[in-house]
């Protein structure tokens, strides 16, 4: 008998079922549609928009203090852009958290649950961008900055500009390329910082290498989402648009300049929103340089630019008010969903331009292993057959003891 047990187990140790490890899923450019969805969350919505009234209120506090920084404006405006690509980093990988939870098909996250994930990720949100400024400033002081500086000594200076000029020129282009490599990995990096599981250091590298794996994916990628985020925009700003046009377009009852009532709490609603958002909505921006440049200007004349102020006191603080407040939460929102879109799309490029060598992350095993099921499910339901039970696991199924008579 002691013979024989060595050849009964082993049929049963070659049935063992072994570990399970997911099956690369091929993320394509097609997902990247899947962004628009992806992107109307409205946690994500409200913590992009206070992203972006963040960088605001911080750009406007730069242009108010600019005028008088005389010989420092361009070291501190260096800080203000660091400080701003800080915020942004915090924020976008806060968002890509929430999207990172929705396509683990986890779409009832808490914000104290988000809070509890983004912890482990807060300091790379800050160095990582921190890194990749650094590296660009890095790269332009060793390269291009400090050979002219060396290169400005009396007559010998200019003589070695002269005969290294090609070098030069050939540092320059490298040192572009490396610029225009970071302003990329601001469209993934925070996805990245959001999945990946390791250090900072860590992350840097796998931007960097999720940067120069596949650029044409990358740039063909951040065009895609940039579509995305034109068309809704323009959708938004048209709705806008056409519910002033309707407003102004009703009957007038004696009111001023003969507007109707919904016109002129258009006319306040809109001074307040341009007023607010001017910082951080492009259009907005450019109706108020329009308003400034035609300060004191007649009615008529402001009017032709859709710039019509009100001045009776009881649209201008009563429903003009509630409507300017009503316009810039909208308007903010609407951004927000613009910024996602950004996030979004950084999220799915990153998704199909890793390598195979990312597959020690066990949240990407359970994406992967989520889109394998759901596709294999969509097939079937196109097929017309029912779900397929899982059969049971070997190491599940017993089988019946066998009794060996005594010999004798």
């Amino acid at each position: 008998m002691s013979d024989q047990q060595p050849a009964a187990t082993a049929p049963e140790a070659a049935q063992a079922p072994a570990e399970w490890k997911p099956e690369p899923r091929t993320w394509t450019w097609k997902d990247l549609f899947t962004a628009p969805m992806l992107a109307f969350k409205p946690k994500c919505m409200a913590i992009a928009a206070l992203t972006l009234v963040a960088l605001g209120l911080w750009a406007h506090l730069f242009q108010t203090i600019a005028p008088d920084l005389g010989g420092w404006y361009w070291p501190v405006h260096a800080a203000f852009l660091l400080v701003g690509l800080v915020v942004f980093g915090i924020g976008a990988t806060f968002v890509a958290v929430f999207m990172k939870a929705d396509l683990l098909d986890d779409e009832f996250l808490s914000f104290g649950e988000a809070v509890g994930q983004f912890k482990s990720r807060l300091l790379a949100a800050v160095l990582v961008p921190v890194f990749l400024a650094a590296l660009v400033v890095g790269v332009h002081a060793l390269l291009v900055w400090l050979p002219v500086f060396i290169g400005s000594i009396p007559y010998a200076g200019g003589v070695l500009y002269a005969l290294l000029y090609p070098l030069g020129f050939c540092a320059a282009i490298f040192a572009i390329l490396v610029s225009i490599a970071v302003v990329f990995s601001l469209f993934v990096f925070p996805a990245i910082v959001a999945v990946r599981k390791h250090g900072w250091f860590d992350n840097v590298v796998d931007t960097i290498e999720a940067v120069g794996t596949r650029p044409h994916i990358l740039v063909a990628s951040l065009v895609l989402s940039f579509i995305f985020i034109y068309v809704a925009y323009s959708i938004t700003f048209g709705a806008g648009t056409y519910l002033r046009q309707v407003a102004s377009a009703q009957p007038a009852w004696g009111a001023e300049h003969g507007r109707p009532e919904p016109a002129r709490v258009e006319d306040r609603g809109q001074e307040i929103a341009v007023r607010a958002l001017r910082w951080i909505d492009p259009v907005a921006a450019g109706k108020a340089m329009m308003g400034d440049s035609l300060e004191g200007a007649p009615y008529e004349v402001r009017a032709q630019w859709g710039l019509r102020q009100e001045t009776d006191g009881f649209y201008k603080w009563g429903p003009g008010l509630i409507a300017g407040f009503w316009q810039t939460v909208i308007g903010a929102l609407v951004l927000g969903y613009c910024l996602n879109l950004f996030i979004g799309g950084g999220m799915l490029t990153y998704l199909v331009v890793r390598e195979d060598d990312y597959w020690d992350d066990e949240d990407l095993e359970d994406l992967d292993k989520l889109a394998k099921e759901l596709e294999e499910e969509a097939k079937r339901e196109e097929a017309g057959q029912a779900p397929v039970a899982e059969a049971p696991k070997p190491a599940e199924t017993t089988a019946a003891p066998q009794v060996t008579p005594p010999k004798e």
